[in-house]
């Protein structure tokens, strides 16, 4: 039975590995149920987006309001410069999921997830700008590979189409933002949000921005008509699906951020949105070429590789930190036990001062 560090390590992979597969498999379900409805029955993108943030909003004041303080507390936010970093988020969100969702209107979803896997690249970028963070030689070389077999796929691609790469291209911006200003905010020194602060104070905001967005686009009468053509329970049961995978995918993948890393949460990108291609191909009419075949392939063995650096890397800094703990605790220890040698050295002079006289 492993014990200590090797326990903790343990722990720490398998959590990390059931988050992964619960992260992928909603990632891949949720763009095939958006794919779906923004294809038939609920043409209304941006809408459709602002009902989920809606659902995660809701989600977290219900963990707020009852919710035991030991499992989460809301963390109170006072600095002008905290709540600048936070609103960027549903900034960026926004430019994400919204364009993102938009696009799957002009081109089809295998080609979609090709663009998007592009985002390990631009998250990288964009930590480097904002957290300072560079990548070892191994894991730059396991993104090159994986961004080689993203383009190999993509200029390969039959159904490629301007206006949809434009779109989705302007979302990948979006999430590299996203990711690392959340990674940010939930690690940084003046302030530590949970997970549920994060949906709590990001999310209204975006469903400010998102509502107008929709109207001006005429999505309000999409929706009438969508209503009217499938009936109003067949249109609330989509909602309310849809609301219901965007609270527990943002859940996870926020936790899923904070366990491990922004640059590494966007690594799985490349890996979800290989598994988003393969299926749609049997869900979707859609074409492929062999040269598209083998650049899925590169790309996934490319995220299994920077999944190993990045869990290496994790493992080692968790061990470094747990060493860094026991030799402070031990330091402390050493110096209470000075004190208390000093203390009695002193007693003992006072003593036989006293008896000299």
């Amino acid at each position: 039975m492993p014990s200590g560090p090797a326990k903790s390590n343990l722990t720490y992979a398998l959590g990390v590995v059931a988050l992964l597969i619960v992260c992928c498999s909603e990632s891949v379900g949720f763009s095939i149920f958006n794919k779906y409805i923004f294809s038939g029955p609920l043409k209304a993108p941006i809408f459709v987006t602002a009902t989920h943030q809606i659902f995660c909003f809701l989600g977290a004041v219900f963990v707020w309001a009852f919710a035991p303080r030991s499992f989460y507390t809301r963390t109170k936010v006072d600095s002008g410069a905290v709540w600048t970093k936070i609103m960027i988020i549903p900034a960026a969100f926004c430019m994400n999921i919204g364009m993102n969702n938009l696009s799957l209107q002009f081109t089809t979803l295998a080609l979609n997830q090709l663009i998007r896997s592009f985002s390990p690249v631009a998250i990288a970028l964009t930590s480097f700008a904002i957290e300072g963070k560079t990548q070892s030689w191994q894991k730059a070389l396991s993104l090159s590979a994986l961004v080689g077999g993203v383009i190999m796929g993509v200029t390969t691609s039959p159904d490629f189409e301007l206006l949809g790469f434009l779109i989705c291209a302007g979302s990948v911006l979006g999430q590299a933002m996203g990711i690392v200003m959340t990674a940010f905010v939930m690690g940084g020194q003046s302030v530590r949000l949970n997970v549920f602060d994060v949906l709590l104070y990001a999310t209204l905001p975006s469903i400010i921005v998102l509502l107008p967005w929709s109207y001006a686009m005429g999505e309000f009468e999409v929706l009438e008509a969508a209503v009217e053509r499938e009936g109003l329970p067949v249109v609330s049961g989509l909602l309310l699906a849809g609301g219901t995978l965007a609270f527990t995918y943002n859940l996870f993948c926020t936790i899923f951020i904070k366990m491990t890393s922004s640059v590494y949460y966007g690594v799985t990108g490349g890996f979800r949105c290989s598994l988003a291609i393969l299926l749609s191909f049997f869900i979707f009419p859609q074409k492929i070429t062999a040269l598209g075949i083998a650049g899925i392939c590169i790309a996934m063995g490319a995220f299994v590789a920077n999944s190993y650096f990045t869990m290496k890397e994790k493992l080692a800094q968790k061990n470094t930190l747990a060493i860094q703990a026991k030799l402070s605790e031990k330091e402390a220890l050493l110096a209470e036990g000075d004190e208390e040698v000093a203390d009695a050295t002193l007693i003992g002079d006072k003593r036989v001062d006293l008896s000299s006289r």
